[in-house]
């Protein structure tokens, strides 16, 4: 495994004083635990929330009504959340408003415009308290389950989002709960089906189970309807959970070394609740956490799928576009999580779990991570290539237009930390370009990449950079976009895996996009540190790239 850059050669980065000062450096190997960590303690936070929604009225409307749901408190097990201070202000105000209660407890504002002739804006305001308990349970219940009340099983039933009737989705809820003896073996069983099948991708053009499970993709509508799908067919009451993710990032320990940073996003996001008999119903986030949500988490709504927990609007004789922003001030936050020393061999991608007993363990149904085949021909891409320009935040359907649940997922990179992205070759290649998904904010200097190879797991010292790009070079847009990284000399790079490290200079200010659920590789292929060598973060997402090489 050797990286040549045809003419200078590899350069050692500990030579370079922009990366780290000369320094004798023993790198500590990551140990590898399991996937799911087990944790003891608390998440404690109060967070002052602005919604802010809108719409551009291009030209006069005569009626709009907008319905859309309101926080609420709530708890079970081991979440607890409190709203207060709740404020709602409309610009202009509304002909008509009224609040109502749908089937299953949500509360929603109906809020009606006539002769509109200027945009609209909707904002509330609230306080949360939000908690969850990380501590040890267990469950009795057996599966399959029995004497489920009336009022919970209804979250049995299928519909045009959650097909659990269908056989194909039946076939494999069997095959994942054959060896089940308790619901907690089934539930973990079926959700790391879920965890390792899907893989993370925005604007999927469906958001049902059926259309999730046979294309392996979606967001995260998708990955609750597949979730609830799966459970729904093996006789376990499942409903959907709509509301709103925090983007404050937060680490859980992993050993005395790394720690594993969780960050969502901050907007809307959809995940999931599972009926216990013996414990009620329980969080569950497919993407990040088991039996339990962060602080991060303020639940709006319930339902059987996503269609009941949507916000939504009709107008005439046109459909405004909608937008919005979230903004959140956290007045306290206390994050107190220790590892609990118990951990499950599944999934492939990093999830989080209190202490649960379970009796024993399930044979795991998961698709293989392969190295990207490259094709024949003189030049190639691979990596995120689905990425989208620009996130959509809603949809039309018919003559409604629907709020979809899905949030801008970026980072600050050139912050005090460094980020890093790895990707595996199975041969050799000639690489061309690397390009970043990234958006320009402000600030003077440049960026550029330094390309390392790995070691023991994390970036190693040894690579080549690209060229700088200047930062007024970059333009300003919209959205996220491709920004290209070219490299003075022709580079070579052998079989294995490499790190994308992103570097700069002066005081750029610079987004690189994300996809929560560490889709194109694996749980540890996205790292960052704060002093330069030790990389010590592991982050619970994957940074959107893509390379363009030729086949030697």
């Amino acid at each position: 495994m050797k990286l040549n850059s045809s003419g200078g050669g590899p350069f050692n980065i500990l030579r370079l004083r922009a990366i780290i000062v000369t320094i004798a450096v023993s790198l500590v190997p990551f140990t590898s635990l399991a996937k799911t960590i087990v944790l003891d303690g608390s998440l404690k936070s109060r967070i002052k929330v602005s919604q802010q929604m809108g719409f551009s009225v291009e030209r006069p409307l005569n009626k709009l009504s907008f319905r859309f749901a309101l926080p609420q408190s709530f708890s079970n097990k081991f979440v607890f959340q409190k709203v207060d201070n709740l404020n709602i202000r409309f610009t202009p105000e509304p002909s008509e408003l009224k609040d109502e209660t749908d089937g299953f407890g949500n509360r929603f504002r109906v809020v009606t415009w006539n002769g509109l002739r200027s945009p609209v804006s909707v904002k509330i305001d609230f306080e949360v308290e939000l908690s969850s308990e990380l501590r040890a349970e267990s469950s009795t219940t057996s599966f399959p389950l029995k004497d489920i009340p009336d009022k919970e099983k209804v979250f049995l039933k299928p519909t045009k989002m959650v097909q659990s009737d269908s056989q194909d989705i039946i076939k494999i809820s069997r095959q994942l709960t054959s060896s089940a003896i308790t619901e907690y073996e089934a539930v973990s069983s079926i959700l790391n089906y879920v965890i390792d099948h899907v893989r993370y991708t925005y604007n999927p053009p469906q958001y049902d189970a059926l259309w999730t499970l046979k294309t392996g993709t979606g967001n995260c509508q998708n990955f609750a309807h597949l979730s609830m799908a799966l459970l729904r067919a093996a006789g376990i009451p499942a409903r959907i959970v709509g509301g709103i993710t925090l983007k404050e990032s937060w680490k859980v320990p992993v050993d005395e070394n790394s720690y594993l940073v969780q960050s969502m996003g901050q907007g809307g996001h959809a995940w999931i609740e599972i009926y216990f008999p013996d414990l009620g119903w329980l969080s569950y986030d497919p993407q990040q956490s088991k039996q339990f949500t962060s602080s991060r988490h303020i639940k709006q709504t319930h339902g059987l799928d996503s269609d009941d927990i949507n916000d939504s609007w009709r107008a005439s004789p046109y459909l405004p576009e909608y937008n919005e922003l979230i903004e959140a001030k956290f007045i306290s936050d206390s994050i107190n999580l220790k590892p609990a020393g118990v951990s499950d061999r599944a999934p492939k991608a990093y999830l989080l779990s209190n202490r649960f007993i379970a009796k024993k363990v399930i044979p795991e149904i998961k698709p293989e991570i392969e190295a990207p085949s490259l094709p024949e021909g003189k030049t190639f891409e691979f990596g995120n290539m689905e990425f989208p320009t620009l996130v959509e935040l809603y949809q039309v359907i018919g003559d409604k237009g629907v709020r979809i649940l899905d949030k801008e997922t970026a980072e600050y990179v050139t912050s005090r930390y460094v980020y890093a992205q790895a990707f595996t070759i199975p041969e050799t290649i000639e690489l061309e370009m690397i390009s970043l998904a990234m958006r320009k904010f402000g600030g003077d200097g440049t960026v550029y990449i330094d390309l390392v190879m790995d070691e023991r797991g994390r970036p190693g010292m040894r690579g080549i950079r690209s060229s700088p790009l200047f930062i007024e070079n970059i333009p300003r847009r919209p959205g996220y976009y491709w920004v290209d990284f070219a490299f003075p000399e022709k580079v070579k790079l052998d079989k294995g895996r490499y790190w994308i490290v992103l570097r700069h200079s002066g005081d750029v200010i610079m987004n690189w996009f994300y996809i929560p659920g560490n889709p194109y590789g694996d749980a540890d292929d996205t790292r960052s540190t704060l002093k330069g060598y030790r990389w010590e973060d592991i982050q619970n997402f994957d940074f959107v790239f893509k390379v363009k090489a030729k086949r030697l």
